[in-house]
């Protein structure tokens, strides 16, 4: 009886690991729990996220909130900081929908002026702050900013752009205790300066609600940049329906809660921390210890010291940590999940092997994106996958993310006589697109800040019926028979490198300014994720190049990412 006990409940959890119907179920759960959380907000207009803060903010009081190199925040601390810094932003004259540029490295600054913007309806735009020069300038003045709020240690950046912006646009420089340059050094003229002493004198009262009512799920909460295929970033929308989806699901899905530490080294200008960390803990009512900067060496310590339990990557960071020499410590930490995107197949099981983090919760989605892919694994079946569809999720997900056959030639999906798109075949690499629905808070696409002819160009038409449209995520991935779905590469001229995605029209413009022609692509590399920057300069008889002054030209141009 008991032999035949234990082989049904292995029986049991086999099916289940092959057709994920626990995890399909947890999926769903997130999904209805969101839905419902998105009516009742809406009928009790309550549709802006800074409610998910301040709900656990009210509830969590002296808990930590935010820890960062030794320095940590309750929830009560944090919701005054919110309060004051609203209020500042409020005496700068800033109306309901103005937007603010930030320019902030890690720290834990930078979820709290999100917040004080969401407290105020102003919309903050992220802001890769390893730009400089032309990129810089170009991110800046696309959100058309009233305000740019920028790091005190990267004053210098602006003071080379600021005659390119919009000079009605002020310039605040923040210093606080992470800051290493002093306010006066590097100066920006006409800046002002935002410290400790500053917010100590704005009142901590709440913002009233009255400054955030008739918010919609369809509104705008923030501006995340993403890479575009003919140059500069492009400010994706990222509306407070979708974020208040993402938060729900990912907290279900990962069984997050008060007592969860998030480590996340990850840039908080990106959604995957900004969105899956930081958001996220609202949501949860968790704790987010916030790496200044992704650091192998450094990394197991902060997560011991800071007493994590869950850890956030991205791209080849995994990697990095598996190239460091074995060591007796690299299983005394309280890491039971890793989540994040970019996890490689080879990586995958000689990570969890090595340092003993059971679940790895591996996604596909973008900035823009009006769709996801999860796979929340704690096994080798599946493996390196990006995504998991179970019986239940595969079946009312068949039409809204599908893969379609591309021409290898334009790149473009193929057509069959109808005139309709062709799906892929399982395991046959396809793009894959996501059906829209602006009626819906999570397969809505808002697309781009200003930009109408970059949205448009992101929608494919009359794909499985005629007239209905679909988002193109520009990504080709193939699903195998068990619902399994694998990234296979880039569409168009773009490549990953460094968990970034850079323009190979961008970097051959940048070369261009010296030499004249540059054809630029991406190159793999042996165990390593994405391609590689490079370079091909034709060369005429005779010509030479000045390397020193190209590359000099390159490190000025171009974050290091994007150099070839």
């Amino acid at each position: 009886m008991a032999a035949t006990a234990l082989a049904a409940a292995h029986a049991v959890a086999y099916l289940d690991a092959k057709y994920r119907v626990a995890d399909d179920l947890r999926l769903a759960r997130g999904m209805v729990k969101a839905r419902i959380g998105l009516k009742v907000n809406d009928r009790r207009d309550r549709n802006s996220i800074y409610y998910v803060f301040e709900d656990a903010a009210r509830n969590r009081t002296d808990a930590d909130c935010y820890v960062c190199e030794g320095v940590t925040l309750s929830w009560t601390q944090t919701q005054l900081a919110v309060n004051r810094l609203a209020h500042y932003l409020l005496a700068q004259g800033l109306q309901r929908g103005d937007t603010i540029a930030l320019y902030l490295p890690n720290k834990p600054a930078y979820p709290i002026i999100w917040l004080a913007c969401l407290a105020i309806d102003v919309v903050p735009a992220f802001i890769n702050y390893n730009l400089t020069g032309q990129g810089l300038a170009h991110c800046i003045s696309v959100a058309a900013p009233k305000l740019v709020l920028f790091e005190s240690d990267l004053a210098s950046a602006i003071v080379d752009v600021a005659p390119s912006l919009d000079r009605s646009a002020k310039l605040v420089r923040w210093v606080d205790v992470f800051s290493k340059t002093a306010a006066g050094e590097k100066g920006v003229e006409g800046e002002q300066v935002l410290d400790e002493a500053v917010l100590a004198q704005m009142s901590s009262e709440r913002i009233p609600d009255e400054r955030r009512n008739g918010i919609k799920w369809s509104s705008p909460c923030c501006l995340i940049y993403t890479s575009g295929t003919t140059g500069l970033p492009k400010a994706a929308l990222t509306l407070h329906g979708r974020c208040a989806t993402a938060f729900q699901v990912w907290t279900t899905l990962n069984s997050f809660g008060k007592n969860t530490r998030i480590y996340t080294p990850m840039p908080l200008y990106h959604s995957t921390a900004a969105i899956l960390a930081v958001g996220v803990a609202w949501n949860a009512r968790a704790t987010v210890v916030i790496g200044r900067k992704f650091s192998a060496t450094t990394f197991w310590r902060d997560v011991r010291e800071s007493r994590a339990n869950v850890v956030q990557y991205v791209g080849e960071v995994l990697r990095y940590l598996l190239a460091r020499p074995p060591s007796p410590d690299d299983k005394r930490h309280e890491v039971r999940l890793a989540y994040g995107n970019g996890c490689r197949p080879d990586v995958w099981e000689k990570f969890r092997e090595r340092f003993g983090v059971q679940t790895i919760s591996e996604f596909f989605a973008s900035s823009e994106g009006n769709g996801s892919l999860f796979n929340r694994n704690g096994n080798s079946l599946g493996a390196g996958a990006v995504g998991k569809e179970g019986l239940i999720v595969s079946s009312f997900q068949r039409n809204k993310q599908v893969l379609l056959r591309v021409d290898p030639l334009t790149e473009e999906p193929a057509r069959g006589k109808d005139g309709l798109a062709i799906r892929a075949n399982v395991n046959e690499p396809g793009e894959l697109v996501i059906q829209i629905d602006n009626s819906s808070p999570y397969q809505a696409f808002a697309g781009y800040h200003n930009n109408p002819s970059a949205t448009d160009k992101k929608i494919l038409r009359s794909v499985l019926a005629r007239g209905d449209t679909y988002f193109r995520t520009g990504d080709l991935l193939r699903r195998d028979g068990d619902g399994h779905w694998y990234f296979a590469d880039r569409l168009g001229d773009t490549f990953r490198w460094k968990s970034e995605n850079v323009s190979t029209a961008d970097v051959a413009e940048k070369l261009g300014q010296v030499v004249d022609e540059a054809n630029v692509y991406g190159v793999l590399v042996p165990s390593h994720e994405g391609r590689a920057g490079c370079a091909a300069i034709p060369l005429s008889s005779g010509q030479q190049v000045d390397f020193a002054a190209l590359g000099a030209h390159v490190q000025r141009t171009l974050p290091k990412y994007a150099q070839p």
